[in-house]
């Protein structure tokens, strides 16, 4: 499967998805699904690391699926972190930017709040410095 989904520690306060090309809406529906079924799984927070780096860019229809997905609220889901190269990063943003202005003033899109990485060890080191701030 193009895109897997597990936990990310042995503490369930992650989940890892990995994203590899080339990958479809289906696989990315499911991904979403297994992803919902492991917050199901605890009764904490549970942050998202998104591993795109080998994801290439998004089938057609990106914009319409991913706000849908962006508007999806979990009890459990936590921060979203993005393991991205430049240019996606660079479209991603775009693309959040483009849905905020073509639904502005109607009250239905809320750009998600995530944070782009560069690699494995940088998302960690920003999960574990906002779950310490969170303690304090």
């Amino acid at each position: 499967m193009a895109i897997s989904v597990q936990w990310d520690n042995p503490e369930k306060t992650a989940v890892a998805i990995v994203y590899q090309r080339p990958w479809t809406w289906q696989e990315f529906d499911s991904a979403v699904g297994q992803m919902l079924a492991l917050f199901n799984t605890v009764n904490h927070q549970v942050d998202v690391i998104f591993d795109i780096r080998s994801g290439g860019f998004p089938p057609p229809d990106a914009i319409r699926r991913f706000k849908k997905v962006a508007g999806i609220q979990h009890a459990n889901g936590g921060l979203l972190v993005f393991i991205a190269p430049t240019g996606l990063v660079r479209f991603i943003n775009s693309m959040v930017t483009i849905i905020t202005r073509a639904f502005q003033g109607s009250g239905s899109f809320e750009a998600p709040n995530f944070v782009f990485t560069k690699s494995p060890e940088e998302a960690h080191a920003y999960l574990l410095k906002k779950r310490a701030a969170k303690t304090v």
